[in-house]
């Protein structure tokens, strides 16, 4: 869109250039002065133009190479969605992949074929309305970050995260700093016996 936008506005310009060079063929024998200012006007509507192709050309090059396309173009062939995949080697990679039958993704990964089931249970959605599952190289299906193992085991062990993970820590003497007195103890202190 941003290159056709760019193409009409390169259309308007040649418009005015062709204007100001038959200005100039009539009044730079009359008053060199004027032709001077007229050939000076060109030269900086031209180089505002070239200016112009590269700042619509290096974001285009840019989206285009790093494939982030996912994240501006809402995709809207519903045979489409994205893959949000981490590689074995701790690299994050967005594609656009095709839809196929019972929850097939077909996409690639390094140049082969990498086929990914999605299960249906966890898709995203960005801020243009793309939807996409996340995925990763070690599985064969989607990754559900609601049944992720760790914060399942954490939710389990210490309730609500952050709420009392503290006070069981104290409770269970696991801090990594001692303190002077367990301040969340529910056990009663103990008081010295008289006499």
């Amino acid at each position: 869109m941003s290159m056709v936008f760019w193409v009409i506005s390169l259309v308007m310009a040649m418009v005015v250039i062709n204007y100001c060079l038959d200005l100039y063929s009539q009044i730079a024998p009359i008053n060199p002065g004027i032709g001077t200012l007229l050939m000076f006007m060109l030269f900086i509507c031209i180089f505002g133009k070239i200016f112009d192709f590269i700042a619509m050309a290096i974001p285009n090059y840019k989206i285009s190479k790093e494939n982030l396309n996912w994240f501006i173009d809402k995709i809207s062939n519903p045979d489409y969605m994205g893959w949000i995949r981490f590689t074995k080697n701790k690299k994050l990679r967005i594609q656009i992949v095709k839809c196929g039958p019972l929850g097939q993704t077909k996409g690639l990964a390094y140049g082969d074929k990498a086929d990914v089931i999605n299960t249906g249970d966890y898709t995203v959605t960005n801020s243009v309305g793309n939807q996409a599952i996340i995925i990763n190289d070690l599985l064969s299906t989607n990754v559900n970050l609601n049944e992720a193992l760790g914060l399942n085991l954490i939710q389990k062990h210490y309730g609500t995260i952050g709420f009392n993970a503290y006070e069981r820590c104290v409770d269970q003497d696991k801090l990594l700093f001692k303190t002077k007195k367990k301040l969340f103890s529910k056990k009663p202190e103990e008081t010295p016996a008289d006499g």
